[in-house]
């Protein structure tokens, strides 16, 4: 029988163990909470946000996953935050327990950062995204590796190269694309049909060309005119005349394959929690290594060609001219030259991929723009037969030097409105402690450029001057730029200016001005996109072909959609064509 003593001794034993166990677990309680607080999103001073998504360790995570889901764009998202927060520059939480990314809308001010301050760079985020890419230039901060593949690549945006090699290879693919749109129209009888492939296919010929000129034999929109030639018109399934007309297919070869095939994984990588990680674990998947092998294969084949080419004194296609100018820098450096470089291999494939991808989107869109507005197909159309008057008159199509020397500043309008309404965000890295109007910016930010939003689709927010940065208050802002016009609205004659009082559109009449509004479709600065000359001559000649052969006819709104998907570029999610041969 236990005494009082050894009662109260069990008792003071028990009560002792369950305040150790009471303090125990107060303590996991507080240190969980004090984890999930310092994990939470830490927003930085100043800079508008969500407060909802400060309180959740996901942030702002979910409901961009669930826009970009619906939509297919994160620009879209983007744009909504900025909107609903009412601030030029806002700060969303989209990586958990990493640095708030900042939303900058005022292209002012963004122009200032891609052009003027050197503390912002290439964004290691997006790098990491494109490490599949090797030695290509755009992963690269703006050192002394990327200033040696540009320096590589210098050449092949000169006029002789674009006018001698480049511009004969988009003109002939025009042809051969019109040729196919025609083959399309007649046996459609009447009905629209897809030209998203066409496009797709008649940019990735002309960047193989580019790069490999004859020396590569593989297109990809030759076999479907062979194809299609072929055919009568039993051969095509034909349903209601609003429902599209269905064409086979003809598979391409491997390599065109890997070219479609990288942008996507570089895409998804951008994407993913942790791109490192996930671009290693896919290194060892079969279908991954199927894809850079084939790249491998053929770039070495085509690098191979093209030494033999240029030891042999011809010169003429990219790859040549790449190894001409790494010979002349190696006598200027006192070295050999280093013709086995993966740099020749990874540098060419990153355009092939980056121009494919791009300029067959804006294309796209034009020939979708054009097909909506006929008011805006006839007067380029209109515009086109009075400047190459020679060409109309003699009946006949334009000639690539008549198209190449043309002044068509209302052309080039239209091209710069699409490019002003497709936009993608620019993203650049803080590569120190800094600020973006007098707001805190810690080194390692991430900074996203908003192209779709107020100053470019909806009128500019309104920012305090003394804000600004001080090489962004010395710049003269462009004042002739309607902000009371509806913004969203494709209006090509924003970028003109008159020189008369007439309504006129030819070249006595108005002067293009690519300065006249906001842009950032092809970047600014130091690492503004390198391809843009040939992507507007390919867009120029591609469009000017279709509207001086074919009449653009109304396509059915199921098939009129202007919903895109966003990656690289901005493409759209369909692309119908319903022509009449003028």
């Amino acid at each position: 029988m236990s005494t009082p003593y050894q009662i109260i001794s069990t008792f003071h034993e028990v009560s002792s163990t369950r305040h150790r166990l009471l303090i125990a677990f107060l303590t996991i309680i507080l240190a969980l909470y004090s984890l999930y607080q310092w994990l939470l999103p830490k927003p930085i001073p100043g800079v508008a946000y969500n407060p909802r998504a400060a309180k959740s360790l996901f942030g702002d995570a979910p409901s961009m996953i669930k826009e970009v889901g619906v939509t297919g764009e994160f620009r879209v998202w983007c744009a909504k935050q900025v909107k609903q927060m009412n601030s030029p520059i806002c700060q969303v939480f989209i990586r958990p327990f990493s640095k708030p990314w900042i939303l900058l809308a005022d292209f002012r001010e963004s122009k200032d950062i891609l052009t003027r301050r050197r503390e912002f760079d290439k964004s290691s985020f997006l790098a990491q995204g494109m490490e599949c890419m090797g030695s290509f230039h755009g992963i690269y901060t703006t050192g002394d590796k990327f200033r040696s593949n540009r320096q590589l690549i210098q050449d092949l945006m000169t006029t002789s190269f674009l006018s001698n090699h480049v511009g004969p290879a988009i003109y002939d693919k025009a042809l051969e694309v019109m040729k196919l749109f025609e083959l399309k129209m007649n046996l459609a009888n009447g009905r629209p049909f897809s030209v998203k492939k066409d496009f797709e296919y008649a940019s990735l010929d002309v960047m193989l060309e580019f790069a490999f000129g004859k020396n590569w034999v593989h297109t990809a929109t030759g076999p479907q005119v062979e194809l299609l030639s072929k055919l009568v018109a039993s051969d095509v399934k034909l349903d209601t005349l609003d429902q599209p007309a269905p064409f086979p297919m003809i598979p391409i070869a491997d390599f065109l394959k890997s070219v479609y095939e990288a942008p996507e994984i570089v895409e998804k990588t951008i994407n993913a929690i942790l791109p490192r990680l996930q671009t290693w674990w896919w290194s060892k998947q079969p279908w991954y290594q199927e894809v850079f092998n084939e790249k491998e294969r053929v770039m070495k084949e085509q690098v191979a060609i093209g030494l033999k080419n240029y030891r042999a004194g011809n010169v003429q296609t990219g790859i040549e001219h790449m190894l001409l100018r790494e010979a002349t820098r190696a006598e200027k450096d006192g070295r050999q030259p280093d013709f086995e470089s993966g740099v020749f291999r990874d540098e060419m494939f990153g355009d092939i991929v980056g121009g494919h991808h791009t300029t067959s989107g804006a294309m796209m869109w034009l020939a979708k723009y054009l097909t909506d507005l006929p008011h805006i197909q006839t007067k380029l159309r209109s515009v086109l037969f009075k400047t190459l008057t020679v060409a109309k008159e003699e009946d006949r199509l334009f000639t690539l030097e008549e198209i190449r020397r043309a002044n068509l500043p209302y052309l080039d309008a239209v091209i710069e409105e699409m490019l002003r309404i497709n936009a993608v965000t620019v993203t650049r890295e803080a590569l120190c402690d800094t600020t973006i109007l007098e707001c805190p910016i810690k080194k390692g930010t991430q900074v996203f450029f908003v192209s779709n939003g107020p100053g470019f689709l909806s009128p500019s927010m309104h920012v305090d001057d003394s804000k600004r940065n001080s090489t962004s208050k010395v710049a003269k802002p462009n004042d002739s730029w309607d902000e009371t016009q509806d913004l969203t609205v494709f209006n090509p004659e924003r970028w003109l200016v008159r020189k008369n009082d007439g309504d006129g559109l030819l070249q006595d009449d108005v002067d293009f001005d690519g300065a006249a509004g906001p842009q950032l479709v092809f970047g600014l600065g130091r690492r503004a996109c390198w391809g843009r000359r040939l992507a507007y001559l390919e867009m120029k000649v591609m469009i000017a072909m279709l509207v001086w052969k074919f009449r653009l006819l109304e396509t059915p709104p199921a098939l009129s959609s202007h919903a895109g998907l966003e990656g690289i570029a901005r493409v759209p999610q369909q692309c119908y064509l319903r022509l009449c041969k003028l």
